[in-house]
């Protein structure tokens, strides 16, 4: 529980003021009661030793008279008004004032009464105990009764009791008056440390407000101080902090900003790292390459956020002293990307050491690009020299042997005009290729129909299809709307499409083609019961010659350019395209966005073919 700070002032100026108070009243009611308690006792002794001197004569003779003894000591104590006893040195009650007769003989032996005991050994004993005779607490004074010099022989003992009764009663009404009184003084020593707490508290109170409002960004109203003591200067102290304050976080505003702005805007990644290697600070760039927020990596060592073995170690090196170091690092789970990676040193303050900035720059397409680059070269080269190979072989063939017999002439030709037929199908998807690129090829902008679509683009292969004895499963629901594009090279993306399903599935296989809407989208299937494609040959499965199995594709026909081709074409129509496949058979996706603007219409058809 939070206590506030006048409050604790005064429970401080209270708690002072009570102790005082209550130790001062209780030492002064000691005081009084100790007094008044010595003055009795010193009363009732003295009246004790004349009650002595007055039994000393009935106890001296040989028998003495007990009837005359408690006579004597009945009138003796309505003198003195206390209870008065006399007990012989062997402990027996020879007479008191309280009881008389039979009574009186079966009173108890007093010998072991601690005043008797000590009047007997130290000629006076005093006690205050509970009477077991009278029930209340009694202040006993007793005295030795002893015989006249020179004898002075001790005849028995003399004991005066007064009930404590009256006075309790009045150190009662001292203790009330007392009390009242320091209740009255406690009250006032409250309402005087109110005051006096609340004139200290307060300007405190006022400056721990402009402290929080200072720690909220806020900075005015300042504090006005009232006073001119050290409070005051406190205050003065507080306003000319808030204004340098003020203008410093105005200053770190505007640079925070520009290096907000700057790191946001950004592509590459920025990482800074302390001395010790801990993190300071990631970029969004950096946050999206790790995959992780950097609020939550802050303090954390710098290979608790990338545990790559390379980096780490680069890293170290830049954090012992190496400046504008770079390398080449892939991070990142599969497929990994590459980043070229740049330290330069930063100076945290004079008494610690240099931290470390690191720029991560993604070079991730630029190296697969290089990597596209070669490998187009090299499979350009090997898709023209095999073709070319023959035709050279069969031309020396016809040249170098001009009597070869017309039947093997023919067949000669026929093959040098298959691989013709084949270099220039592999120019013309090429050239292709590059048109659309490009942009060179315009593409129209009007609705496609895809039953009919799919209709042509069958009885093109038809051939084919039935040749293989394939069944052809065509199924496109009720659409709202059309394809807006071009209805020819959409033809050429599903004939592309279509013809790898049927050359890479066996005979009396199965393809099946589909269309539906989903959300602003018509997505078009084409899944065939095929061989399939292997997981690692999925992300480079439109890749320019790329092939799955090389020696099958150029025994079936094609020129490795088909899917590179298809993945242009829907692109250009804004569309994207996305394989699929589980080890058995394929299933390519293609997402095109809906032309609403015009009418409905759809056709639902399940063909048979083969």
């Amino acid at each position: 529980m939070r206590l506030p700070l006048q409050w604790k002032v005064l429970a401080g100026y209270l708690v002072v003021a009570g102790v005082g108070l209550g130790i001062a009243g209780w030492l002064a009611l000691e005081v009084f009661e100790t007094r008044d308690l010595k003055h009795i006792e010193a009363g009732l002794i003295a009246e004790s030793r004349l009650a002595a001197e007055l039994f000393a004569a009935p106890l001296g003779r040989a028998q003495p008279d007990l009837r005359e003894i408690d006579m004597l000591a009945d009138r003796l104590g309505e003198a003195v008004k206390a209870r008065v006893t006399v007990i012989a040195s062997d402990g027996k009650v020879l007479g008191d004032s309280y009881e008389s007769g039979d009574a009186l003989l079966r009173m108890e032996n007093h010998l072991s009464r601690p005043e008797v005991r000590d009047a007997l050994t130290a000629g006076i004993g005093l006690s205050i105990r509970l009477s077991s005779t009278v029930g209340i607490r009694m202040l006993n004074a007793a005295v030795p009764v002893r015989s006249p010099v020179p004898e002075s022989r001790v005849l028995g003992v003399v004991r005066l009791a007064l009930p404590l009764t009256q006075i309790e009663e009045q150190h009662g009404a001292l203790r009330n008056a007392l009390a009242l009184a320091l209740a009255l003084a406690f009250i006032l020593s409250f309402v005087l440390s109110f005051l006096i707490a609340r004139s200290v508290t307060r300007p405190l109170a006022e400056m721990a407000e402009a402290a929080k409002r200072m720690l909220g960004g806020m900075f005015h109203p300042r504090i006005r101080p009232q006073s001119n003591d050290e409070v005051s200067d406190l205050g003065h102290a507080l306003n000319q902090m808030a204004a340098s304050i003020e203008d410093k976080i105005e200053s770190l505003k505007e640079d925070r900003a520009k290096m907000a702005a700057t790191l946001i805007a950004m592509q590459e990644g920025v990482m800074v790292l302390a001395h010790d290697g801990t993190l300071r600070l990631l970029n969004p760039a950096m946050e999206r390459m790790i995959g992780r927020h950097g609020a939550e990596l802050t303090d954390r060592s710098y290979w608790e956020v990338i545990r790559q073995p390379r980096l780490n170690e680069f890293i170290a090196q830049a954090l012992a002293g190496g400046n504008g170091a770079a390398t080449e690092i892939g991070l990142g789970p599969a497929p990994v990307r590459t980043f070229q990676v740049y330290a330069s040193s930063l100076a945290e303050g004079r008494d610690s050491g240099a931290g470390v900035v690191l720029v991560f720059h993604d070079i991730t397409d630029l190296r697969r690009l290089e990597q596209v680059r070669k490998d187009f070269v090299a499979n350009v080269s090997h898709e023209l020299r095999t073709p070319l190979t023959a035709i050279k072989g069969y031309v020396e063939a016809l040249r170098d042997d001009p009597k070869v017999d017309l039947q093997q002439r023919q067949r000669f030709l026929e093959i040098i005009e298959t691989h013709a037929d084949r270099l220039n199908l592999i120019i013309t998807d090429l050239l292709l290729l590059s048109k659309i690129e490009s942009g060179q090829i315009p593409m129209k902008q009007e609705p496609v129909e895809l039953a009919p679509l799919f209709d042509r683009t069958l009885a093109l292969l038809s051939h084919h299809i039935h040749r293989k004895q394939h069944k052809i499963v065509l199924n496109v629901s009720r659409l709202q709307g059309r394809l807006l594009g071009d209805e020819e090279r959409l033809g050429q993306v599903f004939f592309n499409l279509l013809d790898n399903a049927i050359k890479y599935t066996p005979d009396q296989g199965t393809i099946t083609i589909g269309a539906a809407e989903k959300e602003a989208t018509i997505e078009i299937t084409i899944e065939d019961t095929g061989i399939g494609i292997p997981p690692k040959d999925l992300p480079r499965i439109f890749e320019r010659f790329y092939r799955v199995d090389k020696a099958r594709s150029r025994e079936l026909g094609g020129t490795g350019l088909g899917l590179a081709i298809v993945k242009h074409l829907v692109e250009a129509h804004r569309g994207t395209v996305l394989v699929e496949s589980s080890g058995k058979g394929s299933r390519f996706m293609i997402a095109f966005p809906i032309a609403l603007d015009t009418d409905p219409a759809a056709s639902s058809t399940t063909r048979n073919a083969g």
